[in-house]
């Protein structure tokens, strides 16, 4: 579930400022009260202006922290409300796919999975609408701007003033992230974070049995805390990083498709984003380099083969790198840093196409033919605009062209 807050929270808040518009109004009270009846003098005199000036100001305060009182008390209601809608289409939705993935022909649960998916973003375009009409509310109440950065006084714990960092991961993660069909590096889409270079170490792993063996004893569900442990290494010592929100821009995988519906979730690697962004900060995904990442992620020592001057693989490097494979471990090539290169490339079922190198990216290499041509992977994932998604192989004479920089382990060592 994400994007509804705390509505216990919220009807909190509303309930100090209805305490505190009383207390107001009774300080007002009082001091209406305490006009002077025999004081005479410089003294009372400054009271009465004091006063004059100030009741009325008193009296403005409580009726406006009476009505955001009510703001938030009326957003609050609502919050529950959708949430309890949200909570019943995903359960609905978790139940279709579930249907589907059992029998992909039965029509009833797709229809089913398909409403629920609207359900669902109904209920999130409501909740925002309520928002931005509690905010302007608050706003309007409060003649502030919004352009200060301070907390407005109706805002005191800073629930409705923007203080969430944008780099922030965004969406809360579900228990579903680890399922079997997760362990696929086909379906394992980037995003819009520039985090490619971490990502082909993900997906290099996610290729093998051994690497899905090693992220599952490496990233694991806390039913209690609602979130996953995800470990990354330091100097080849794990540290378990707490994830419970991934980013909505972020890496996803295919959950479910029926006809022309399907749906998506955050995959293993997002996970990993988080994880990294938690330890490092968000600049960190958008300018990271292959071989440190791979440290991080795998822990183990990791070899990086680079030619200063941007030119090709020599034929050693690729026999290298051959060897890594063969062995059964992990490698990730770097693309030209500037330029177009278009390529033909061959298909699994030995088609050939044209695709478009994409310029300073990290691909996977899942294997290197004796000829020396390399088969590889875009962490950019399926449908992409580049290469169309899957391996495909590159000859080796562009290899020889393209490829300058490599990071490559094994997770088995």
């Amino acid at each position: 579930m994400s994007g509804f807050g705390d509505p216990a929270a919220v009807s909190s808040a509303s309930d100090s400022l209805r305490k505190a518009a009383a207390a107001a109004e009774h300080a007002r009270s009082l001091a209406n009260r305490a006009q002077p009846d025999v004081w005479r003098g410089r003294a009372a005199d400054a009271y009465l202006s004091a006063s004059r000036k100030t009741l009325p100001g008193a009296a403005r305060l409580s009726d406006a922290l009476e009505s955001a009182s009510g703001t938030l008390g009326r957003y609050a209601a609502v919050q529950r409300e959708l949430q309890a809608n949200y909570e019943r289409a995903q359960a609905d939705l978790d139940r279709s796919v579930a249907a589907l993935k059992r029998n992909p022909l039965d029509v009833s649960a797709g229809i089913s999975a398909a409403g629920a998916q609207l359900a669902g973003l109904g209920a999130l375009g409501k909740l925002q609408h309520a928002a931005a009409s509690a905010a302007g509310e608050l706003r309007a109440l409060s003649d502030d701007d919004g352009n200060d950065g301070a907390h407005p006084w109706w805002d005191p714990f800073g629930w409705f003033t923007e203080d969430r960092d944008p780099d922030d991961p965004d969406q809360r993660v579900s228990d579903n992230v680890l399922d079997d069909d997760s362990f696929t590096s086909d379906d394992v889409a980037q995003g819009q974070i520039g985090d490619c270079f971490a990502l082909s170490s993900i997906v290099s792993l996610l290729n093998t049995d051994a690497g899905d063996d090693f992220i599952r004893d490496n990233v694991r569900w806390d039913p209690d805390k609602q979130g996953y442990w995800v470990t990354l290494y330091e100097n080849g010592k794990g540290e378990e990083v707490f994830v419970d929100h991934v980013y909505g821009k972020g890496a996803r995988q295919k959950d479910w498709e029926w006809f022309i519906f399907s749906g998506d979730k955050p995959s293993i690697a997002a996970l990993y984003e988080s994880a990294l962004q938690s330890k490092y900060g968000y600049s960190y995904l958008e300018g990271g380099q292959s071989w440190e990442a791979m440290e991080k992620i795998t822990g183990r020592e990791v070899t990086q083969q680079a030619n200063d001057d941007y030119s090709g693989f020599s034929q050693r490097q690729v026999d290298s790198l051959r060897d890594v494979l063969n062995a059964g471990g992990q490698v990730t090539v770097s693309s030209p840093r500037s330029g177009e290169h278009p390529l033909t490339v061959e298909a699994p079922d030995g088609s050939t196409r044209q695709v478009e190198l994409v310029t300073q990216h990290s691909y996977v290499a899942t294997k290197i033919e004796a000829d020396g041509s390399m088969w590889v992977r875009n962490p950019w994932g399926p449908g992409n605009s580049a290469d169309g998604g899957g391996e495909f192989k590159v000859s080796a004479e562009d290899v020889a062209r393209v490829f300058w920089r490599s990071a490559s382990t094994n997770i088995t060592d």
